[in-house]
């Protein structure tokens, strides 16, 4: 079962407020001492709970600094598979749609939806983004199934070295990473920093070549999300990544800059894999923030529950 949605994670001893400084090479600006961190969540996965999100971060100006109408944000959702919503194993297009409105509310009028699938590109013809998609002139959805459409990239990890990232990164203005909560037989969850991976041409060395958790995590070193969404209004408890599993209904919504700390968070909230489990015990999670990605000591994250309007 979750834990209490409402808590606030609080830190009370002065001998830990004097020993957290933050990870080498990150600050989260939102994040007041002593916390190194700031988690927002909402209840709800509609526009208003959208568009009070993108507020609490002060706006889209917080990212795209010249005119809206000629910025161009990319949204990297979970499609891996060509599944309906209710079975957890994709990013709820009633979320991607919200975030869709909002942007489109703002003055952005190019908004690129895009993912490296697991299956090709004609299995997808049916899923509910595609009729989404087709609704807004300003969206256009790309399946990033081909080895062009990707650009070689150097990467200073511990395990990873090198890997063809998505081209369309470079392009993007603000870079929205929008993924889905679900369990992982290999990875034990797959959130935030899992869905990275949709981002980049070959899998398949992680899975043969190099160790997994940790190439995961040097992965989070060279892509990086400007904001990191995780839908959790249903979550695959087991049996992941393709289910069917046990999906529990929870309609809500967390974000953040730092995407280890958003990832920490709800890994503390669901028990995926039957068990309950912290970041620390997550090796991708664990590998990104060694890797001075983000944080995920739970005493070091503030979370604030947002509301939208009523």
């Amino acid at each position: 079962m979750p834990m209490d949605r409402r808590k606030f994670i609080r830190v009370s001893s002065a001998a830990l407020v004097a020993s957290q400084a933050p990870i080498a090479g990150y600050l989260d600006a939102t994040a007041p001492p002593p916390y190194t961190a700031t988690v927002y969540e909402a209840d709800g996965i509609g526009k208003d709970q959208v568009e009070a999100l993108f507020a609490v971060f002060g706006g889209l100006e917080t990212w795209i600094k010249t005119d809206f109408a000629r910025a161009t944000v990319l949204i990297k959702p979970n499609l891996c598979l060509p599944h309906r919503a209710g079975r957890g194993t994709v990013t709820s297009p009633v979320l991607i749609e919200a975030v869709i409105q909002v942007l489109i509310g703002k003055g952005i009028k190019n908004i690129i939806i895009a993912d490296h699938t697991l299956q090709e590109t004609e299995d997808f013809s049916d899923i509910e983004l595609v009729s989404i998609a087709e609704k807004y002139p300003e969206v256009k959805l790309v399946f990033a199934n081909q080895e062009r459409m990707f650009m070689p990239t150097e990467v200073n990890g511990k395990g990873l070295k090198q890997t063809d990232i998505l081209k369309l990164l470079a392009r993007a203005s603000l870079f929205i990473n929008l993924a889905t909560a679900k369990h992982h037989q290999t990875t034990h969850v797959s959130l935030a920093i899992k869905n990275l991976m949709g981002a980049i041409w070959d899998r398949s060395i992680f899975h043969t070549s190099l160790e997994i958790n940790q190439a995961i995590g040097d992965l989070a070193l060279v892509i990086k999300p400007d904001l990191n969404i995780i839908d959790t209004s249903r979550v695959l408890l087991n049996n992941g990544p393709v289910g069917p599993g046990e999906v529990i209904t929870e309609n809500r919504i967390f974000a953040s800059t730092d995407i280890c700390a958003v990832d920490a968070v709800v890994v503390s909230r669901y028990n995926f894999g039957n068990r309950g489990v912290t970041a620390k015990e997550v090796p991708h999670i664990r590998a990104a923030w060694e890797n001075g990605v983000g944080e995920i000591e739970l005493e070091k994250i503030l979370v604030e529950e947002v509301e939208g309007r009523k």
